[in-house]
């Protein structure tokens, strides 16, 4: 570890059953954090049973900005009987263990000699009516914020707004509750050696499918269509919840198929639209990306991936879709890919697809995956004053309208359905200026393969202009001149950061390359950011590498050196520190 950020930051970890309330109490130990000024990221790993089994949330707060979830914990805090023997190995040496006696036996207690353990009896502390068995996450969250030295009003405040809804007997009840965990630390432990000071700037405290939501109605949402599939339902729920406020549309559809068509028919009928799913609904949806790049329909599809392929492993992460993006549908049609970094990027990148739709008339893809959709993170907040940029849409039209007239930058004038003299075509066949089939009329007239040729190079022409003048050069960050830099895209940013940072302690020089802008690329300027780095290492969570593969597709180069992890978990940089030490530079 970083001896300078050991000081100030602290990795906690909460595990147990699914049920027990993992997720909840550490949303709300994320938020007292983030009301005092102190940066977290958050990791829940969970498994596809709705009760039981066996799972954990580990959130790393600090003083300064956190990059990762951490790795071994320095509190533990124990909910069910199974959960020592999986987590107590796993924990820093001279940490702290909480668990509740009344739950738990006292006998794993004999693991460690080097770890401190905590047993609060709740049900002799507590013994008012109306406690559940649940309320001894409240009990020992108390305990955590006693022992780290966190101000405990903050607390109690936090569980007044997080209850007010449920009345004032409800709040008063776990707010005692609270204060009896903290009182009981208070009197039975010591304090852990860390020192957690906020700079007491209120950040909020969400997920990258919050973000996304946000992104999708600050850039103009007014018709959302989905159907469930994890990781992605939180943009779903996250819409449904705003879509009265916006004055929008939210439809849980019978399946992704259907979801896709339904956007389709909303960007045609001229309003903005987005759908999220994950990559086996993706792949239900390819025909319908298909339809939207003959169309010009502008659409955005938000896939959140997860381990595969088939059903995989539903709940891990995994950055196994890109190949997948490039790919969907039959035949060559212009589309534009983004993978966000970080949840700050969700909300932006969101808005700015939404903008790239109009403005090119076909489909943008957003990568997301598991790790960057559902883990919490306190962000500064977002900008609202962002501009919407419809493109060449039409109102009203004099004389003959052409929908697919052919252009000089392949975007042809798109106009608002209803318009007086407006009428046209819109098929999936191949189609003339005016929408008018051609593939079976005039099937191998000269004519007709005239048109075909003229109407099909008008759509590919997009890619050259997106690449000039909306797509994003990778960031290179820190010392330009290293001899080693880690390359990565999308939600590996952050740990990749970390990693380097672990590295100019030990006063290694590494950079960091990262591409947010996926397809198409910028090819020069790609090459010529390649071609400035000395030795390149590619970070992926997946197996074969598939960044690198587009790289070297696209331009020619050949990143012959990588790191990939495909287990489920994500990456932190303290990981990606050690393998790129072992596999790479074999110490």
């Amino acid at each position: 570890m970083i001896p300078s950020k050991e000081k100030e930051s602290v990795v906690l970890r909460i595990a147990g059953a699914a049920g027990d309330g993992i997720a909840s109490s550490g949303e709300v130990f994320g938020k007292i954090c983030s009301r005092l000024g102190l940066h977290v990221m958050a990791y829940n790993a969970y498994q596809s049973a709705i009760r039981g089994g066996h799972v954990w949330l580990q959130l790393h707060v600090g003083s300064e900005k956190t990059l990762s979830h951490g790795e071994a914990p320095d509190v533990l805090v124990l909910l069910n009987r199974t959960s020592p023997e999986v987590h107590v190995p796993q924990v820093k040496k001279g940490s702290v263990v909480f668990y509740n006696t009344s739950q738990i036996p006292s006998d794993f207690t004999k693991m460690r000699q080097d770890v401190t353990f905590y047993g609060i009896p709740f049900r002799e502390l507590v013994t008012e009516p109306g406690v559940e068995a649940v309320m001894a996450n409240t009990m020992l969250l108390g305990g955590v914020v006693g022992i780290l030295g966190l101000d405990p009003k903050i607390g109690l405040d936090f569980i007044a707004d997080r209850f007010r809804k449920k009345g004032e007997q409800v709040i008063g009840l776990n707010q005692r509750v609270f204060q009896i965990g903290m009182d009981w630390v208070k009197k039975n432990a010591a304090p852990l050696n860390v020192s957690l000071h906020g700079d007491g700037k209120k950040r909020m405290f969400l997920t990258g499918n919050h973000a996304f939501g946000m992104g999708l109605l600050a850039g103009g949402l007014k018709f959302y269509a989905g159907y469930p599939m994890s990781p992605s339902s939180g943009i779903l729920h996250y819409v449904a919840a705003k879509a009265k406020a916006h004055q929008m549309i939210v439809k849980q559809t019978e399946d992704e198929i259907a979801a896709v068509n339904f956007i389709i028919g909303a960007a045609h009928a001229g309003v903005r639209t987005a759908t999220a799913t994950s990559g086996g609904g993706f792949s239900l949806m390819v025909e319908g990306v298909g339809l939207a790049g003959m169309l010009e329909e502008p659409i955005v599809i938000i896939n959140v991936q997860r381990g595969g392929p088939s059903t995989g492993i539903p709940t891990k992460q995994e950055q196994g879709d890109l190949n997948l993006l490039l790919g969907a549908g039959q035949g060559d049609f212009p589309r534009i890919i983004l993978a966000p970094k970080d949840t700050e990027d969700a909300f932006y990148t969101a808005w700015r697809a939404l903008n790239l739709a109009e403005k090119y008339q076909t489909p943008v893809l957003i990568l997301s995956d598991l790790f960057l959709s559902e883990h919490f993170q306190t962000v500064d907040p977002f900008r609202f004053d962002l501009p919407i940029e419809r493109g060449k849409l039409l109102r009203s039209v004099k004389g003959e309208y052409k929908r697919f007239l052919i252009t000089e930058d392949g975007i042809s004038p798109r106009l608002l359905p209803g318009a007086t003299q407006g009428m046209y075509c819109s098929a999936s066949d191949e189609h003339d200026e005016s929408g008018i089939v051609i593939s079976d009329v005039l099937a191998g007239l000269p004519s007709s393969l005239e048109i075909r040729n003229k109407i099909h190079a008008k759509r590919m022409r997009k890619l050259d202009v997106m690449r000039n003048e909306d797509m994003r050069l990778p960031t290179l960050t820190g010392e330009p001149e290293a001899e080693l830099t880690l390359m990565g895209w999308g939600s590996t940013y952050d740990a990749i950061e970390e990693a380097c940072q672990y590295f100019a302690h030990e006063g290694i020089a590494v950079n960091h390359l990262h591409f947010t802008d996926i397809y198409p690329l910028p090819i020069q300027g790609v090459l010529d950011i390649l071609n400035s780095c000395h030795e390149i290492i590619g970070v992926e969570t997946n197996y074969t590498s598939q960044m690198c593969r587009l790289i070297r597709t696209e331009t020619g180069y050949h990143v012959k050196k990588t790191v990939n992890r495909y287990d489920g978990e994500p990456f932190t940089g303290e990981d990606i520190y050690r393998r790129v030490k072992k596999e790479i530079m074999y110490v």
